[in-house]
């Protein structure tokens, strides 16, 4: 990824990019984050008693995902922003934002407009023949869906994050013998024996009778459980109800306990925001009929489908703690609702609203309740996990015998167990290049002192596959005088650069620890879709 950005930063429209985009996840237009009301279905968080709006949260997302589209092609973009928790970490800044601006003002810091200026001037990509360019400046910022006014704002709010970020910088610096020690620590090398005892080795060994797999699911029956599933028919109710019909406006107070009454908005458009707003104002009208409704003809989805020309529908096979993928009961409250009291005793169940507003209610078609699996569909299943287990404590105490017996001086090539286990002597073992040994055995073999006086340093640790036994054999550090001091500069220069950003996470941490944060996780999930 790095060198991706390394070649892409070659041209200098491609440098005028990158250097927006970091711009765009900095603090930029905190103001705008906030509004007003108390319309709570349209809050995704709350910071210090600052609401965050659901559609400007919608829009950073929009944003991010463009930036990237720009940046990395469209098909790589929707991968990277359709990940789990790209959404979260949008929001997370924007709660950063929000924190950090709120500090800025307690402490006083300004960014003034000579100063902001200077920073524009100052910027290469802004330049043709080595001087400021307006007109370069506009079209750069027109290119990338900017104005002039809206990149100031973004840039101000970004110098004033540079003053944060100066607040809790004590002490970063990293001297030269530092930067040895992590190049030292990075250009090590070992030389290793090692016997490796596989799990496989012990696999018939471990197999379990059929007493102990009849135990194993009597002490674990909860485990074995099916879920209870159930498949509902259900309406939904919503402004929509009230858009694009013929016929009479809404019935009367009188009219409502008779027949069932027909209800549009003459003439709506769906387009049209004044037969929405009409609409919408129907529909609050009718919510409380609706539910009486449902209550006053409870054995049936049908009264009330027909009085508001609903579309009874049928829901999937719905599972237990399991929302659906799509549709309604994607919502953890929806699946709930198909699982109350009311319902599984055959009864319409109370009206819910979902996350944008529209009314749901459901009536039972068919209840499955949870049981265990028989056990000859699980015996196959418990006799993988009871060997597994006894394979890892077969392969453990061998590998534990294999290491008190090389402590006793025996050499490891020796204690292989007639080839049951593999041997291997490995040299010019690094960080970089295990030269095939086993993931997790790199990590133990330079947590190993180095060996003593000509005897090799012994130890064990569990791999992937099963567990290993080395001998550290010789250890190589390259001389200090081998340091390229440009690399050294690097180094150190990385060095305090993590340091920075350790500080300054620290520093916003302590900022949300003492702040009220709170999200709403409902409305993340919908203005992120």
């Amino acid at each position: 990824m790095l060198e991706f950005f390394r070649n892409l930063g070659q041209s200098l429209a491609a440098k005028a990019l990158l250097l927006l985009i970091a711009l765009s996840f900095m603090l930029w237009g905190v103001s705008d984050y906030f509004m007003s009301g108390s319309e709570q279905s349209s809050v995704v968080a709350k910071v210090n008693g600052q609401k965050i709006g659901g559609a400007l949260f919608q829009k950073r997302l929009e944003d991010a995902r463009a930036r990237y589209a720009q940046v990395f092609g469209a098909a790589a973009a929707e991968k990277i922003t359709r990940e789990q928790g790209f959404s979260e970490q949008i929001l997370d800044s924007m709660i950063n934002d929000v924190l950090l601006s709120e500090e800025g003002r307690r402490l006083g810091l300004q960014v003034p407009d000579a100063a902001l200026v200077k920073k524009i001037e100052s910027i290469p990509e802004f330049a043709e023949n080595g001087h400021f360019s307006k007109a370069r400046y506009e079209k750069l910022l027109v290119a990338n869906g900017l104005t002039p006014a809206q990149f100031e704002d973004m840039l101000r709010e970004s110098m004033l994050l540079a003053q944060l970020q100066a607040i809790p910088q004590v002490a970063p610096l990293a001297n030269a013998g530092e930067a040895q020690q992590l190049w030292a620590w990075s250009q090590e090398s070992r030389d290793v024996e090692s016997v490796e005892i596989p799990f496989a080795a012990f696999a018939q060994q471990a197999a379990p009778s059929a007493a102990d797999i009849a135990a194993y699911y009597q002490a674990h029956l909860q485990a074995f459980q099916e879920p209870a599933q159930v498949r509902v028919q259900y309406v939904l109710f919503g402004p929509q109800a009230f858009l694009g019909k013929a016929g009479d406006k809404a019935p009367t107070a009188a009219a409502q306990g008779a027949s069932a009454p027909g209800i549009s908005v003459e003439g709506a458009q769906a387009g049209d925001k004044a037969q929405e707003e009409k609409a919408r104002l129907l529909f609050n009208a009718q919510v409380e009929n609706f539910k009486d409704r449902l209550f006053s003809s409870p054995k049936s989805l049908a009264a009330v489908a027909q009085a508001y020309g609903l579309r009874v529908e049928e829901s999937p096979l719905l599972v237990a703690g399991q929302v659906a993928a799509t549709g309604p009961f994607h919502d953890p409250k929806a699946l709930a609702l198909a699982f109350g009291k009311a319902v599984l005793a055959g009864k319409n169940s109370e009206a819910i609203t979902l996350p944008d507003g529209t009314l749901l209610a459901v009536h039972l078609i068919h209840f499955q309740p949870g049981q265990a699996r028989p056990l000859a569909a699980v015996s196959a299943d418990i006799a993988q996990i009871l060997s597994a287990r006894s394979s890892a404590a077969l392969a453990k105490a061998a590998a534990q015998q294999v290491w008190k017996a090389a402590r006793g001086g025996k050499a490891l090539a020796s204690l292989t167990r007639n080839g049951m286990f593999s041997y291997r002597n490995t040299a010019d073992v690094t960080r970089h290049n295990p030269q095939g040994l086993p993931p997790g055995l790199v990590p133990a073999i330079f947590n190993a002192p180095a060996p003593q006086g000509g005897v090799p340093s012994l130890g064990m640790a569990k791999t992937g596959q099963g567990y290993a036994v080395f001998a550290v054999t010789r250890v190589g550090v390259p001389p200090a005088a081998s340091l390229n001091p440009q690399v050294s500069a690097q180094i150190a220069q990385s060095l305090e650069e993590q340091r920075m950003q350790l500080l300054f996470a620290g520093y916003v941490q302590d900022l949300r620890s003492h702040g009220e944060v709170k999200v709403f996780p409902q409305q993340v999930a919908k203005f992120s879709r």
